[in-house]
């Protein structure tokens, strides 16, 4: 390597690409185009439309679930599920700080109360002995996160929740197509939340889906609320002859032109996920190396990952520098959550009282977010090696 190479761009060297590599690439084709054009001109745009039904079965079988319904983002299926699930005032729900804004709006939306525990430094899901120690009276429910695509231990959690009489709700935003103990992700608890957004592994543009396990009144209830609070499913079935304002609801429903996206999608899902775990593979092994200076994903004993994300953990001194130089390199890195429990709102809400969580500090200061998506090269994915070797290299040299 020449010595313009060698040097960082940062610091007026040869950038290890020209053209940046993107964080996230949705992989779409043909097919996707096809299918919406198709749906645009058959006039089926409106929600529970044929492609829309035929999603949700082909989700049923994989999820092995008693319903599947398809809803405008995971955010939707998140307020869905409380409200289905009796939370209210004085309630308080379970879940980790560490996540998107939305696990813990849709539990101050029904009126209760996000009580935020710490996560697993191994994996950054939610730690179950924190839970425990969280319980009170007035805990209804635990909203565990699968970070990554990682599996939270599900074991323990349905351990505690059994003990205590709690409902389990799964974000699995992260984890479609990925497993844990055979089961995949989104259908351990009885409400499993999934994302079909850009980002995400199975993407129709803002997309997601609520998945019943084996209850048919929460099934029904979340029927009538996604569709504006009326009994309109019912009647569309032909168990109704006139349809009604019923129940307090919203428009949850997904389109049929973006659910014709997200059923070509499906069909990819374990191509794409074969594709991520090569390219998750061969960083894991090239970065070996660097373990004194970075800490790579850990894969929990029993879980599938999808590799939704793929994440590293460095020296919170260095985590900013190292963002700036894989930029210059032309490696599109980032970093993730503000944690919740410190974010204004959370700050700024008298009804949810301050607490630390030094493990949840630590992670989110610390932790960088490599380029990892299907449509990924081995060029590229070698880049991202290069670029590192580079910059890691500088960082040693420091140390």
């Amino acid at each position: 390597m020449s010595r313009a190479a060698s040097r960082l761009a940062l610091n007026g060297g040869l950038p290890v690409r020209d053209r940046r590599l993107p964080l996230h690439e949705p992989w779409f084709g043909a097919e996707e185009i096809a299918a919406a054009t198709a749906c645009l001109r058959s006039g089926d745009l409106g929600g529970d439309g044929p492609r829309g039904k035929e999603l949700e079965r082909l989700l049923e079988e994989f999820f092995a679930a008693r319903r599947v319904l398809l809803v405008t983002s995971c955010t939707s299926a998140l307020e869905i599920a409380l409200m289905i699930s009796g939370v209210g005032p004085d309630d308080e729900v379970i879940l980790p700080s560490f996540t998107f804004a939305s696990t813990a709006n849709a539990v101050v939306r029904a009126g209760a109360r996000p009580v935020f525990v710490d996560i697993e430094p191994k994996n950054c899901n939610i730690d179950p002995s924190r839970i425990q120690e969280a319980l009170t009276p007035r805990t209804r429910a635990i909203l565990p996160v699968h970070y990554a695509g990682m599996a939270c231990s599900m074991e323990a959690i349905e351990t505690i929740a059994g003990k205590h009489g709690l409902l389990v709700i799964e974000d699995a935003a992260h984890a479609v197509n990925a497993g844990y103990r055979g089961r995949p992700l989104g259908a351990w608890g009885p409400i499993g939340c999934v994302s079909f957004h850009e980002t995400k592994d199975m993407v129709c543009g803002e997309g997601g889906a609520l998945v019943i396990r084996d209850d048919e009144d929460l099934a029904s209830k979340a029927e009538v609320i996604r569709e504006k609070g009326t009994d309109r499913s019912a009647f569309m079935r032909g168990e109704r002859d006139r349809y009604s304002w019923v129940a307090l609801g919203g428009s949850y429903v997904l389109s049929d032109l973006l659910a014709a996206i997200a059923l070509e999608q499906f069909k990819k899902v374990p191509e794409i996920t074969r594709r991520k775990t090569e390219h998750a593979e061969f960083l894991l092994e090239r970065l070996a190396p660097y373990g004194s200076l970075i800490r790579l994903p850990v894969v929990p004993e029993g879980c599938r990952p999808n590799w939704h994300l793929f994440a590293i953990l460095v020296d919170p001194a260095h985590r900013d520098w190292i963002l700036r130089a894989l930029k210059a390199e032309g490696i599109g890195a980032a970093f993730h959550y503000i944690p919740l429990h410190s974010a204004p709102f959370a700050l700024q809400n008298p009804a949810i009282p301050g607490i630390q969580l030094p493990v949840t500090d630590r992670v989110a200061a610390s932790l960088i977010r490599l380029p990892l998506y299907a449509a990924m090269t081995p060029r590229d994915r070698a880049d991202i090696v290069n670029a590192l070797d580079k910059v890691l290299n500088e960082v040693a040299a420091d140390v």
